[in-house]
């Protein structure tokens, strides 16, 4: 076989390619576009039929046209992936016929270009094709082809427009539960007004020249507020010497005036919407990942220049209910929060946003922002809340909406192979060094999962 293009067969299928063509169809992730790369899904019917869909990286899967067929399709679990990927020894599984004991479902209608990338098993390198070497390869296999995908841009998500975000929220409402809407949103979606400890809090807030006394007494009104706030205080990740008692204590000792108050809003804020028994990764994860993202930019403001900092505790707090809106989803669309579990299950690549905005018509961001607004949490929040996917926001209170945009970026699962892709105006905003970033998220990695569950526990209230 000569150095060029693999001359195709009508029989041709991957038994045909030896070692060494492998070898020689390796390339760099990282000169691949989405639109060129396919990635697949491992799905399972009611009846267990196993299923591997195959789409371009730039598109979601849509259960709802792959499921019109009468087959009722769920993803099969991270567990079930990561067990497959021990025994076949890989890092990644190729979209390739014969891999996998399953047949292959694919769309390609939306791939540009003469050619398309597969995983090669190494999460560094994939594998090239022709398209028509690789419709040849699917063609002998008996793969069948559908259409059951859409493109990320036909769900583009509202970055840029605020001010429009209750016009979106209103109609995805009405559009889906079919009522009329209400004058408030509050009453449309039957959330509780903000609790009487967020509201004393928030009075609190608001005045200038508190005391860390005045702080405590309000705090000290709701029992099972001050008892987390004096775990938190208590708690190996703090390290305070002594046993922290009250809640003066916590503010003057460990904790600081600033922490407390935002630390004790959180908490009170958390209280209010309960977490859905639907999810991809319940309870535990949700607190894990705000606690690891309060953590986290708490620790890059503390780097920041003394004049360029944000305030810390806001910042903390914003970590901290970050992902708000998601409670607020299930409370607002029931009927249809368990599709938007299967779809999240089904397109674990597709960020969250894209999602919900195809499903619902908004993102969580836009929601919880506007819910945020009406009960008057500070601006910083709602603002940072907002625009918090977004690189190139640079209004009002940029630096908090920033903040939880790197933390974003170093919390991902494949973390350190999306850092090329954080744009340096970000940084250069921030006034942080992209290596103290790296060492911050490092550092948080050495805590110990015994001091992190701890923590996670005093957060999760879905036992109280």
């Amino acid at each position: 076989m000569g150095q060029g293009a693999m001359q195709i067969k009508p029989t041709y299928s991957l038994t045909d390619l030896t070692n060494e063509d492998l070898v020689r169809r390796l390339v760099s992730r990282s000169l691949v576009k989405p639109n060129q790369l396919l990635r697949s899904t491992l799905l399972q019917a009611v009846d267990g039929f196993n299923l591997q869909a195959v789409y371009p990286a730039h598109c979601l899967l849509d259960l709802q046209k792959l499921n019109s067929g009468g087959t009722d399709w769920r993803a099969r679990s991270p567990n079930y992936r990561q067990m497959l990927l021990r025994d076949l020894k890989l890092k990644s599984i190729p979209a390739l016929p014969g891999i996998l004991s399953m047949p292959l479902c694919v769309d390609l209608r939306f791939i540009e270009g003469d050619k398309v990338f597969v995983e090669s098993g190494d999460p560094g390198k994939l594998l090239c094709f022709t398209c028509d070497e690789y419709l040849a390869l699917i063609k002998a296999a008996g793969a069948e082809q559908d259409e059951f995908t859409i493109p990320l841009t036909e769900t583009r998500p509202n970055l840029d427009y605020p001010h429009r975000d209750e016009t979106e929220i209103r109609s995805a409402v009405e559009a889906i539960t079919q009522q009329r809407v209400r004058a408030r949103l509050s009453e449309s979606i039957e959330i509780a007004p903000l609790p009487l400890s967020s509201q004393h809090l928030l009075s609190l807030k608001s005045k200038q020249d508190v005391s860390g006394t005045e702080l405590a007494n309000v705090i000290e009104m709701d029992p099972s507020l001050a008892s987390q706030v004096i775990s938190w205080a208590n708690s190996p990740y703090y390290g305070a010497p002594g046993s922290i008692r009250s809640i003066q204590d916590a503010v003057i000792r460990v904790l600081g005036f600033d922490l407390t108050m935002n630390l004790a809003l959180g908490l009170a804020l958390s209280r209010q919407i309960r977490l859905p028994k639907d999810g991809v990764h319940g309870h535990r994860h949700f607190w894990r990942d705000a606690l690891l993202r309060a953590l986290l930019v708490e620790k890059m403001v503390k780097k920041m220049p003394p004049l360029a900092r944000p305030y810390v505790g806001l910042a903390y707090l914003a970590g901290l209910l970050h992902n708000f809106g998601y409670l607020v989803l299930a409370e607002v669309f029931p009927p249809h929060f368990s599709l938007y579990c299967r779809n999240q299950e089904a397109n674990p690549h597709v960020p969250s946003m894209y999602l919900e905005r195809f499903l619902f018509g908004i993102t969580r961001e836009q929601i919880a922002s506007y819910l945020f607004t009406t009960w008057n949490l500070p601006n910083e929040m709602c603002v940072a809340i907002r625009q918090q996917h977004n690189p190139s926001y640079t209004g009002k209170h940029f630096k908090y909406a920033n903040l939880l945009y790197l933390a974003e970026q170093y919390l991902q699962p494949s973390w350190e192979q999306g850092l090329t892709r954080i744009p340096m105006a970000v940084y250069e905003r921030l006034q942080l060094l992209p290596e103290d970033v790296l060492a911050i998220r490092q550092e948080l990695e050495a805590l110990s999962n015994e001091d992190m569950e701890d923590l996670v526990k005093l957060l999760d209230t879905s036992k109280r």
